[in-house]
C-alpha cells in the first residue's frame, strides 16, 4: 500500500475560501467606496439635472393623480383649472400651472373659477406645496383652510401636471408666482391676499413676497410659514445625508456651491428681511425633515432684523413632540385653527394702523 503525502503547497479548503471572501469583501468595500464618497459627489457637482432632482424631487403623491375628480381624495367643493404663463427664460414659450380652487363651504360650486373669485366674500389663500407632493395630498389642510379662505393651490412647475415644459428652478417658480398674481388681480378680487407656504413652498413663498414687492409693489395680509428652513445650504447641512456627506473635505466645492451657482438657494433668511407684513411661523417640535431650530432661527431674524412696527410682527408657535404632527401634519394639532384666528386679526390690526 502507498501512501499519498501532501504537498508543503496544499493549504486548508476553509484557509482557500477565507482568502477568497477577505479578497472580495475589500474590492467590493473599496469600489462602494469609491461610488458613495467619490463618483457621488462629483456627479452632482457635473449635473444640473441630477442637482434638480435632489432639491424638488417632483415626485407625483399620490401617484397618477386624476385632477379633474377631486372627490376621488373624499373633498368636494374643488374647481380644478389652469392659468398658462411665460416661462421665465423665454417669454415665447408657455406652460400652465395646473391648480385647485377649493371653495369654503356653501359657496356655489356651479359658477366659473372666474366668477368665484370675482365675487367671493372670502379673502383668498394662496398655498404652496412642498417636495414629494401635488396639489392632491393636502387635502386635511384644505379642510382647515376653506373655513377662513377661498384657497388658491397650485403645482409649482414639475410636479402634478404643471409645466411639464418648461425647466424646475427657483427662479421660474417665482417667476410663475408672480404671473398667478397677475391673473389674480385681473379677475376684479376685492378682498384681502394671504400666503401660505409649506417646507419648501415656504421659502418659494418667501421669495415670492420679496419679489412682488420690488416687481408689483404689492405685500399681502399676511403669511404663513409651516415647517420652513433658512437656507437651502443650511437645510442641507442639517439633514441626514447631508450630515453623511459633510465631513468631506470636497463637501462645499462638490454639493454647496454648485447649487448656488445654479440658482438654487432658497435664501429666506435673507428674502424674509423684505416681507413686510405679519409673519406667523409653525414647526412641530418632533419635524424629522426639517428641525425646528432652523424655523426658530428664521423667526429670531425676522423679529430682530425688520422693523416690526412697519413691517408687521412676528409669531412662532413651536407645535410639542406630543401632538405627534411630524413634518406635515401640524394643521391636525387642535389650537391651530385658534392661531389662525388670531392671526388675521393680528393682521387686520396691522393693517389699520398703517
Amino acid at each position: 500500500m502507498t501512501c499519498r503525502k501532501k504537498t508543503k503547497d496544499s493549504k486548508p479548503l476553509w484557509k482557500v475560501l477565507l482568502k477568497w471572501f477577505l479578497t472580495i469583501t475589500l474590492t467590493t468595500t473599496v469600489i462602494s467606496s469609491i461610488l458613495i464618497w467619490v463618483v457621488l459627489p462629483v456627479a452632482f457637482w457635473l449635473s444640473v439635472a441630477f442637482q434638480t432632482f435632489a432639491v424638488f424631487m417632483p415626485i407625483d403623491f399620490p401617484k397618477n393623480p386624476n385632477f379633474n375628480n377631486p372627490q376621488q381624495y373624499n373633498i368636494t367643493g374643488v374647481k380644478n383649472f389652469y392659468i398658462t404663463v411665460k416661462d421665465y427664460y423665454n417669454n415665447e414659450t408657455l406652460t400652465q400651472i395646473g391648480a385647485w380652487l377649493v371653495l369654503p363651504k356653501g359657496l356655489n360650486k356651479s359658477e366659473d373659477v372666474s366668477d368665484i373669485i370675482r365675487k367671493s366674500e372670502y379673502d383668498i389663500l394662496i398655498y404652496s406645496h412642498g417636495v414629494l407632493a401635488n396639489r392632491a395630498r393636502y387635502i386635511l389642510q384644505y379642510e382647515v383652510f376653506r373655513r377662513y379662505f377661498l384657497v388658491l393651490a397650485m403645482d409649482h412647475r414639475g410636479y402634478g401636471d404643471s409645466g411639464q415644459n418648461v425647466p424646475m428652478t427657483e427662479l421660474g417658480i417665482v417667476n410663475d408666482h408672480l404671473q398667478i398674481y397677475d391673473w389674480l388681480t385681473q379677475k376684479n378680487f376685492s378682498r384681502n391676499i394671504y400666503y401660505w407656504g409649506h417646507s419648501m413652498g415656504a421659502a418659494i413663498t418667501c421669495h415670492t413676497l420679496k419679489t412682488l414687492k420690488s416687481q408689483r409693489n404689492f405685500t399681502p395680509k399676511g403669511v404663513i410659514f409651516e415647517s420652513a428652513f433658512t437656507s437651502l445650504q443650511e437645510q442641507i447641512v442639517n439633514m441626514f445625508l447631508g450630515k453623511v456627506f459633510k465631513w468631506l473635505p470636497y463637501f462645499d466645492a462638490t454639493i454647496l456651491r454648485p447649487l448656488a451657482a445654479n440658482e438654487l438657494r432658497f435664501d429666506s433668511i435673507n428674502n424674509i428681511l423684505h416681507v413686510d407684513c405679519p409673519i406667523m411661523m409653525l414647526h412641530a417640535q418632533d419635524d424629522g425633515v426639517i428641525p425646528y431650530f432652523l424655523g426658530e432661527k428664521l423667526a429670531r431674524v425676522a423679529r430682530s432684523q425688520r422693523d416690526l412696527a412697519k413691517q408687521g410682527n412676528v409669531t412662532f408657535h413651536l407645535i410639542p413632540s406630543s401632538g405627534n404632527c411630524n413634518h406635515d401634519k401640524i394643521l391636525t394639532y387642535p389650537d391651530v385653527p385658534s392661531y389662525i384666528e388670531n392671526f388675521k386679526e393680528v393682521c387686520e390690526l396691522f393693517k389699520e394702523s398703517t
